[in-house]
């Protein structure tokens, strides 16, 4: 099954894709967040040109307190009902320090680019291993 990690962004959104045969996930685009239908459009595009099966939407719950929720998860969660009209399966996973360690990852590794493409993937690579 292919997967289609999501770091959402108020300007700029992170997308990974990944698969549960290999259990691998890599950093593949970064979407400028040009509005909320926009985005739709363009989530859907890549679902159907790379026959994702289901979309992983990183969360950014707090750490202190994982049960309660700021404006920006209840923005992220009103995103994944959309997708989810859109006939596309959602998962949600956290995503909560995802950009540190993906700014880690660059640093270490020399990577150059943004980090947003990298935290989804770190994000749905969590989520391969803990589900799959």
């Amino acid at each position: 099954m292919r997967l289609l990690g999501i770091d959402y962004g108020e300007r700029k959104i992170g997308v990974a894709l990944g698969d549960t045969e290999t259990r691998v996930a890599s950093p593949w685009v970064i979407i400028e967040n040009q509005g909320h239908g926009e985005v739709i459009k363009q989530i859907k595009l890549i679902c159907e040109r790379e026959g994702v099966d289901r979309v992983v939407l990183g969360i950014p719950k707090m750490m202190r307190d994982s049960s309660g929720e700021n404006e920006q998860i209840r923005f992220i969660r009103r995103f994944a009902d959309d997708l989810r009209k859109e006939n596309i399966p959602v998962d949600e996973e956290n995503e909560v320090l995802s950009t540190a360690q993906a700014q880690q990852y660059m640093r270490e590794t020399g990577y150059k680019g943004e980090d947003d493409d990298v935290a989804a993937s770190i994000m749905l690579q969590t989520y391969l291993d803990r589900c799959i």
